[in-house]
């Protein structure tokens, strides 16, 4: 990469003759060069001359040119003072408040001041320097933000729609077991260690036994190798290289210094040399293993079956074994469980026994559907199926396929409903 310095030009914006960015004042009117009047690049910077002149490249890496605040003329960075007005510099720019008065102005047209700049200065602090301006601000975008955020997440349901209950089932069903003396049978090994009663039944197959019988020769097929085959082959080798060479592009990116020259950098690409293998193909030799069938025999055991009996029992055992369902059902809200003389068992209980039960319950409520088929409802609880008697009015909703009731606050406890 290469880099030059080239000379930018200005136009006087009093009498619009074009400056070289070297002079500060115009070389016809003679005004100060300011803010208003920009530096502009040549048309063709390719073309432009390089600057090589040591003062003028002083000035072209020197940095960028600074404002007088006082008079508002540009000045040049080595410049300790206003060449325009007399004022001096402070921190790079002179304040109209912080110099000396100035001398008296140079005779010639004057150039307006620039009030505009010094507004939008004024806004802008106004703007950072009160906290409840900027504060509502930024809680008016919060807000609408948070707003935004809570209406995308908030996902309702399906649909939700108040319904009549049309009608209204249960089922209470008490399972009864009962542990008495039960028969079973088996081998020994099959016996529980409380068994009663056990008596031999005579002998019964168990199993078989697999028993040696002698030896018979099979006969088999092996593929086994044999000596080497020489086999031909083409295969591919490097053999040299092809290289090809980019062609080589360069081009130059002029960047302004603010003070009236510009840096021109070149940057080429291209011009790499570029290779590759070459290959070709040639013919090869290579051993192969050779293989043939080998017809052999081998000798093999030859076993026979033979049955084997064991002694068959039966005994008695205590288990607990199912012996009845007794259901309650109804179409009305008020529920009972089977009464004690439903589960009490026809027969007697013999010496030893003894009954036990688990129970289980079913609730269905039916909601008309308007002019949707009917939807059926299962509560999960007594207390719940309850609440829904037959003309009564509930929110029901749907959400991902899944009917549910919107739940009333609880009413009082029904002793007539227990």
């Amino acid at each position: 990469m290469s880099e030059r310095h080239i000379e930018m030009f200005w136009r006087c914006s009093s009498c619009n003759h074009r400056n070289l960015g070297r002079h500060m004042v115009c070389q016809r009117c003679k005004n100060a060069k300011d803010g208003s009047e920009q530096y502009e690049m040549p048309e063709d910077t390719a073309s432009a001359v390089t600057v090589t002149d040591e003062a003028l490249l002083r000035m072209a890496t020197s940095g960028p040119n600074w404002r007088c605040a006082y008079c508002e003329s540009d000045q040049r960075a080595l410049d300790g003072g206003c060449k325009n007005c007399g004022a001096s510099a402070v921190d790079g720019t002179s304040t109209a408040d912080s110099v000396p008065p100035p001398p008296e102005r140079p005779t010639g047209k004057s150039k307006p001041r620039r009030i505009g700049c010094y507004i939008v200065l004024g806004l802008l602090s106004l703007f950072c320097c009160c906290p409840m301006m900027r504060g509502a601000m930024e809680g008016a975008s919060s807000t609408t933000k948070e707003t935004a955020t809570a209406t995308t997440a908030a996902k309702g349901p399906e649909w939700t729609r108040a319904l009549q209950v049309q009608d209204v089932s249960w089922e209470h069903t008490v399972s009864v077991e009962r542990y008495r003396l039960v028969d079973d049978e088996g081998f020994e090994e099959d016996r529980p260690e409380d068994a009663l009663q056990v008596k031999a039944q005579g002998k019964r197959h168990h199993h078989d036994d697999q028993v040696l019988d002698g030896y018979q020769t099979v006969s088999y097929t092996e593929r086994v190798q044999k000596g080497f085959t020489t086999e031909t082959y083409r295969d591919k080798e490097a053999c040299g290289e092809d290289c090809t060479t980019t062609p080589e592009k360069c081009k130059e990116t002029c960047t302004s210094n603010k003070n009236g020259f510009a840096t021109c950098k070149t940057t080429c690409t291209g011009g790499e040399k570029r290779c590759k293998t070459r290959y070709c193909s040639v013919t090869k030799t290579r051993k192969e293993p050779r293989y043939v069938d080998e017809r052999r025999t081998r000798k093999e055991p030859r076993y026979r079956s033979v049955p084997r009996d064991a002694t068959w029992y039966s005994w008695k055992a205590w288990r607990w074994t199912h012996e009845r369902d007794v259901k309650a059902q109804g179409t009305t809200v008020q529920t009972h469980w089977p009464t004690a003389a439903e589960l009490k068992p026809a027969k007697a209980l013999r010496t030893g026994e003894k009954e036990r039960d688990t129970r289980e319950a079913k609730y269905s409520v039916r909601f008309h559907g308007d002019a949707e088929p009917a939807i059926t409802y299962v509560p999960a609880t007594m207390e719940e199926f309850q609440r829904y008697t037959p003309g009564s009015t509930h929110t029901l909703q749907q959400d991902e396929g899944k009917v549910s009731v919107v739940t009333p606050p609880t009413p009082a406890p029904d002793a007539s409903m227990k």
